[in-house]
């Protein structure tokens, strides 16, 4: 360490070991970062004023500070010696900072001691070898901002961000060029290079004049527009929280990374009073929160409710229970729920005494309820008892309420009371009603509220669950209900208006009330229905003449009701299909929507073979979905599209391949993109679909190429688009992994607790249909698109094909693959050495060394392989066709000869022979270039014809006889 001595001629001569000295402890250990930093400074203080040979002592401290700086600029991403390095810097400019702004408040206090109180003060002078330093090190890493090695432009932007705290008083040129550069830096393309520079950028916010708002319109850039999670993570850390970045901030709880989403909850919110935030902004902030996919997500939205804004309450449940509006709220019953699961001591230590029943309020009855449905869903019977209050009670605040509710002229009131009532009801659920007394009471009371006119809908929901509760079994249910269905159209007249119009009216909402009430109850009912049943009374009553009221209102609610009397009855399910088809393709509104919902959930119950016979077959009522699924409205096609899905897994659908094949090309379909319901719901079930049963695995196999060369064509338009989707060969690796039987064997051993893995479990029949999967995309390979072909070449490397796969048909996928091999259809070198990977593993496979090794003559002999030599021929002859319709023909390569040379009738050569021929190894290498414009297949026959002819003429010439005459009349008699 230097000597804290006056510095002179050896200090500056020391330079070059003492620095380097602390560079290298420094990047041993964090732990000393402070007293090296304090040795520097000491060090450049003696070096101060001090000159050697014409050389200033300050300059020389620079200079080697510098030399030793540079080591670390060009080393790589978190290198723990280089970041130690990069972290004394930052502490060196810190605590130089920091002891300047020392001796400056020495000096002033100096001043003030002096006897003269009335001189002036003096300036202080500002300038001194800490920020000269601090200005030289700015100046020089702004220098490697520019540089073209990205690693150079990371660590000098990772020191200024460090540093840029400490800066002190600096150039007011420099700050401006400081802004300048890492305003281009935060466009860098590399994200690491991104985040060092916003942070820097957002600790200079403070220092934005009036007029600018530069720097925080470029964070807030970033913040929503950066493809780097990173990135924004920095941003949101660092920036700003002020009333117009704070909008910007809160929508990063939809961010696509789920740690910037716990970040939000964890770090960014919590210091920040919710008072500060509108109603809509803490409904949409927790609702992101409490219904987020990721538990770490939700744990630390509960985690700032729970800490935080408990604590901004004062510890006040009912206080921040007022600040989320639960009146109006969707979410704060969710809120709730979690916020007493994570911390269920708050529930534990909530009293309720007699006096609080007297007095409740919309957030107060929030409240109970919410405790009570937490006990209950924990099946703490004694928690739930102890809170619950006694029927009689329960019914005395029901119809106390109800008066104020009836009575009150304030319509800003009404809502509060009707939400209290609702609580109540909900409260009434949760009880068991031991009671007889009591029982009587709420079921009286129960009918009594439900005649009321303007009751809302969910309390109509909420008495007929209480009346399920209450009767003693299904047929009491509908019977009590049956009656109150009778009370409800029976109701007289509220107005004493003779109005026509006011008459209809009145008669169409009774018919509303009447219908919506039939709904709870078939909703709640499980007895086949039968024509004998009271609710077939009903049914004839009130449902049948809504289907066919001209009163859309009323269709809507027949054709629904309609709906959940055929999930009771087959019968009637078959005689009304019609019905609903006419619904789903005539229908407007919630009419069409519901009709395709019968229909769905009726060929659930069902099965579609079973219904179809009613309107066609099973084939047009497939059809009718498929035009459903093309429907410009969203919601409607993720209906369908969701249905569809349950039925297929289900096993509801008779061609199950077709279906499937469809439903892939919507899921990766450029249309749907937007469509966020309908992709959810299929991204849950293509895997769940394909790994549930090895038979659901055979059909996602089956459709697998097919579904592949389709998306080709669908995917084409999208692929100069940068945000578009998946692209043709994401979507066939994928598809191919849905197929993948070693994933099914796995998770089928995981829920077995086999944790050796599947493959003991793999069976010849099994691979036989993902083996197959590779003969179908060779053979769709020689003619498919250019573009097709290279995604299906590179697919045949991702089948997991092993010792388990049939025999034969590896056999088949090395006839084909080496038939494309020689029709040398591709041109680009990645795609031909895949598929010759491809044919060396298949080599492995069939346990041959090479291709010289193959026997095909012994592969034509077995059945199995015949259909693949017919293909193989039949690829041959139609290049035949090709070449008689395209082709010159000149000399001695007339296509005419070859053709009747072609036709020779000879026992030694069959079709078959042909076709190994065609085979051969290599028979394309030694052919003149004037020939290459023909396909390998037909040089190779043309060969062997030759071959035959040959012999044939030796074999003529051996029979010594017959004289020339009648070997040339035989010879001619060979070749006819």
């Amino acid at each position: 360490m230097p000597s804290k001595s006056k510095g002179g001629p050896d200090t500056i001569a020391s330079l070059r070991s003492v620095i380097p000295s602390i560079f290298d402890a420094a990047q041993r250990s964090a732990t000393g970062h402070r007293k090296h930093a304090v040795a520097l400074h000491t060090l450049q203080t003696q070096c101060h004023d001090v000159d050697a040979e014409g050389l200033i002592g300050e300059d020389a401290f620079n200079k080697e500070f510098i030399r030793n700086l540079n080591k670390v600029l060009g080393i790589k991403k978190r290198e723990p010696s280089a970041d130690k390095v990069v972290k004394l810097v930052a502490t060196f400019v810190q605590v130089s900072h920091e002891l300047d702004m020392q001796a400056l408040a020495r000096a002033k206090a100096k001043l003030v001691d002096t006897d003269d109180v009335f001189s002036a003060e003096p300036e202080m002078d500002v300038d001194t070898v800490s920020s000269r330093f601090v200005e030289l090190l700015i100046k020089y890493l702004l220098q490697g901002f520019q540089a073209k090695e990205k690693l150079t432009r990371m660590r000098c932007c990772q020191i200024v961000a460090m540093s840029v705290t400490s800066l002190g008083e600096i150039d007011e040129q420099l700050y401006f060029d400081l802004i300048k550069k890492l305003t281009e830096r935060i466009r860098d393309k590399e994200a690491s290079i991104r985040v060092h520079a916003a942070i820097a950028l957002s600790k200079l916010q403070s220092g934005e004049d009036e007029d600018g708002g530069e720097v925080t319109e470029a964070l807030l850039g970033l913040l929503q527009h950066d493809p780097s999670a990173e990135v924004r993570r920095a941003v949101l850390l660092n920036i700003e929280k002020t009333s117009s970045t704070l909008p910007f901030v809160l929508e990063r709880a939809r961010d696509v990374d789920p740690t910037n989403r716990k970040c939000l909850f964890l770090k960014v919110m919590p210091p920040i009073d919710y008072h500060l935030l509108s109603i809509e902004d803490r409904e949409r902030l927790l609702a992101a929160g409490v219904n987020d996919r990721d538990v770490n997500v939700k744990r630390a939205c509960v985690r700032m409710v729970g800490e935080s804004w408990l604590t901004f309450a004062e510890e006040n449940l009912l206080a921040l229970t007022s600040s989320l509006d639960v009146v109006d709220s969707p979410v704060a019953s969710k809120v709730m729920q979690a916020l007493f699961t994570s911390y269920p001591e708050i529930p534990e230590n909530l009293q309720f005494d007699s006096d609080m029943w007297e007095t409740l309020t919309p957030e107060m009855t929030f409240i109970i309820r919410s405790i009570l449905e937490y006990y209950s869903e924990r099946k703490d019977a004694d928690q739930t008892d102890k809170h619950l209050p006694e029927v009689m009670k329960l019914a005395q605040l029901l119809e106390t309420f109800g008066s104020k509710l009836e009575n009150e002229e304030n319509e800003e009131l009404r809502p509060d009371f009707e939400f209290i009532i609702h609580q109540l009801l909900l409260i009434a659920k949760m009880s068991d009603f031991p009671d007889e007394l009591g029982r009587r009471q709420m079921l009286t009371l129960m009918r009594k509220m439900i005649l009321v006119p303007e009751i809302p809908e969910n309390n109509i929901e909420a008495i007929t669950d209480i009346i399920r509760k209450l009767s003693i079994n299904e047929q009491d249910f509908i019977r009590i209900m049956v009656e109150v269905v009778s009370d409800v159209r029976e109701t007289p007249s509220m107005g004493d208006s003779t109005d026509e119009h006011d008459a209809v009216t009145e008669a169409l909402l009774v018919s509303m009330k009447s219908l919506m009430i039939i709904k709870y109850i078939l909703q709640r009912c499980f007895d086949t229905l039968s024509e004998g049943s009271s609710m077939y009374g009903l049914l004839t009553e009130c449902v049948v003449p809504a289907v066919q009221s001209s009163e859309m209102v009323l269709q809507d609610y027949g054709i629904e009701c309609l709906a959940l009397c055929c999930l009771l009855d087959k019968g009637l399910a078959i005689d009304n299909l019609a019905l609903f088809v006419q619904a789903a393709l005539e229908g407007k509104g919630e009419l069409r929507t519901k009709g395709l919902s019968a229909l769905l959930d009726l060929a659930f119950m069902y099965g579609i073979s079973e219904l179809a016979p009613s309107v066609g077959s099973a084939s047009d009522f497939v059809e009718l979905l498929y035009g459903e699924l093309a429907s410009g409205d969203e919601k409607t096609q993720a209906m369908v599209g969701e249905g569809i899905a349950r039925l297929l897994y289900a096993h509801r659908i008779p061609e199950p391949a077709k279906v499937l094949e469809e439903l892939l090309v919507l899921y990766y379909h450029p249309s749907t993109s937007s469509n966020y319901a309908l992709r959810q719901c299929l991204t849950y079930f293509f895997p769940a679909f394909s790994y549930m049963a090895h038979d659901n695995q055979a059909v996602m196999q089956q459709v697998t190429v097919s579904t592949i060369c389709r998306l080709g064509g669908v995917l084409k338009q999208q692929a100069g688009d940068a945000q578009s989707g998946a692209t043709q060969g994401q979507a066939a690796q994928q598809i191919v992994a849905w197929a993948d039987p070693r994933i099914l064997e796995a998770i089928s051993a995981m829920n077995s607790g086999n944790s050796g893995g599947g493959s003991g479990m793999r069976t010849t029949v099994r691979m036989g249909g993902y083996t197959q999967l590779g003969i179908d995309a060779l053979k769709r390979i020689f003619k498919a698109p250019p573009a097709t072909r290279k995604v299906l070449v590179q697919t045949l490397n991702k089948l997991a094909l092993d010792e388990s796969s049939p025999q034969t048909q590896l056999q088949q996928l090395f006839v084909l693959t080496r038939a494309l091999i020689q029709q040398e259809l591709f041109t680009d070198m990645i795609t031909r050495n895949a598929l010759a990977r491809f044919e060396t593993s298949l080599l492995k496979l069939l346990d041959i060394e090479k291709v010289d090794d193959v026997n095909l003559e012994s592969w034509l002999e077995e059945p199995e392989m015949a259909s693949v030599f017919e293909f193989v021929a039949l690829l041959d002859a139609e290049e035949d066709e090709q070449g008689d319709d395209n082709g010159e023909h000149s000399g001695d390569e007339d296509t005419g000869d070859w053709d009747a040379g072609s036709d020779v009738d000879s026992p030694e050569r069959p079709t078959n022979g042909l076709r190994l021929s065609a085979l051969a190894v290599g028979s394309a290498m030694s052919v003149p270039m004037a020939l290459r414009s023909r396909s390998p297949l037909k040089r190779a026959r043309e060969e062997r014809i030759e071959e035959l002819t040959r012999e044939i003429d030796e074999l003529l010439d051996s029979d010594s006889g017959e004289d020339d005459n009648n070997d040339d009349n035989g010879y001619m008699s060979a070749e006819e």
